[in-house]
């Protein structure tokens, strides 16, 4: 079968040019964090991470529309030192995933990604009585929850973060013409412009395009075996936007395709097993959802967003945090949702 065609990430068009010690200066390097593997697929190569005890309850991480996984770092770390297995992955177009191209960007690509992502493992994530949690971010919410829709059985738990699906008004620039006809786009650069635009991040000229000679590559076995430093995340998206060659493509087409709104019936669908309306076999059926949001977050509004959850699932299934920031607020906030997150699932805080 044909490879789909692709814009290769960072991995391919920066990294191999750039020394060691360069490398190591980026704002996403490419060994972040532990446990680093790059995963060759239909639609192109996806960067993911695993690591924490074998042992150890599983947790999948599943990011935004624009921050790369390197949100979760913190959280993830901290649900390790708490005794559980992590594992997180960019998704298409993102980090250092390549951009897949001839399809659309829609929830199908990325819910089918995570399957992709846990094939990857040396362990066992669904199958012969495998299960682990979900916790999802943003975008992130309705990919999940197409995800747990569709495999009930393997999901033990389901915590989101600012989770999209049922936003009542798109973010700004999210509803402009190019962003839903890009062919309209009087150039290349325009559309780049408006991107830029709606990321908030400074200007810098064409996508590069390296020709350098090939210096050396970074191999992904030398990386921490812990998340010990802090990221900026300002920082990272504008590092994505000047150097993966496919995100602006990727982020758009997101946009026009991806389940940003209008989404109840993946919303319905796990909310009547988290009820304990249908799927007596997951471990969802007759649980509890955990939601959190950023008290200043215009994007995903809590307030809109709990009511809307509310007319699909009983209060008593569902429990709401709130937390300072606006949409950003999962990062700065790392460590309190990690402990929210492990005294939901009722595990020891560890003190590490």
């Amino acid at each position: 079968m044909a490879l789909t065609n692709k814009i290769q990430s960072p991995e391919a068009t920066l990294i191999p040019f750039i020394t060691t010690e360069e490398a190591a200066t980026l704002a996403y390097p490419p060994n972040a964090l532990p446990g680093a593997r790059n995963v060759e697929t239909f639609y192109g190569t996806m960067r993911v991470y695993e690591w924490g005890p074998a042992a150890g309850k599983k947790v999948l991480f599943v990011h935004g529309d624009a921050t790369p996984c390197l949100v979760f770092s913190k959280i993830a770390q901290g649900l390790v030192d708490s005794g559980y297995r992590v594992m997180l992955f960019d998704l298409w177009g993102r980090g250092y995933s390549d951009t897949p191209l001839n399809c659309r960007h829609d929830v199908r690509l990325f819910a089918s990604q995570i399957l992709l992502a846990l094939a990857s493992s040396p362990l066992s994530w669904m199958g012969s009585g495998g299960s682990f949690s979900i916790v999802a971010f943003s975008l992130g919410g309705p990919i999940s929850l197409a995800f747990a829709g569709a495999f009930p059985e393997a999901i033990r738990s389901l915590v989101l973060l600012g989770p999209a699906g049922l936003l009542r008004k798109l973010p700004e620039g999210y509803e402009d013409e190019l962003m839903h006809h890009p062919e309209v786009a009087p150039s290349q650069e325009s559309l780049r412009e408006k991107v830029r635009q709606i990321l908030g991040v400074a200007p810098s000229g064409p996508a590069l395009s390296i020709q350098l000679d090939q210096k050396q590559v970074i191999p992904l076995e030398i990386s921490p075996s812990r998340v010990e430093k802090s990221f900026d995340m300002g920082a990272i998206l504008q590092w994505q936007f000047n150097h993966h060659q496919g995100h602006i493509h990727s982020f758009q087409d997101t946009v026009r395709y991806g389940p940003l709104q209008g989404r109840e019936d993946l919303w319905g669908k796990v909310c009547d097993t988290i009820a304990g309306r249908t799927t007596p076999d997951s471990a969802l059926h007759k649980s509890k959802l955990l939601v959190f949001f950023g008290r200043d977050d215009d994007v995903v509004v809590g307030e809109e967003t709990t009511e809307d959850i509310l007319k699909l699932l009983p209060r008593d299934h569902l429990q709401v945090e709130y937390l300072p920031g606006g949409h950003g607020f999962p990062y700065p906030n790392s460590e309190k949702i990690t402990q929210t997150i492990l005294s939901f699932w009722g595990s020891k805080i560890s003190m590490i």
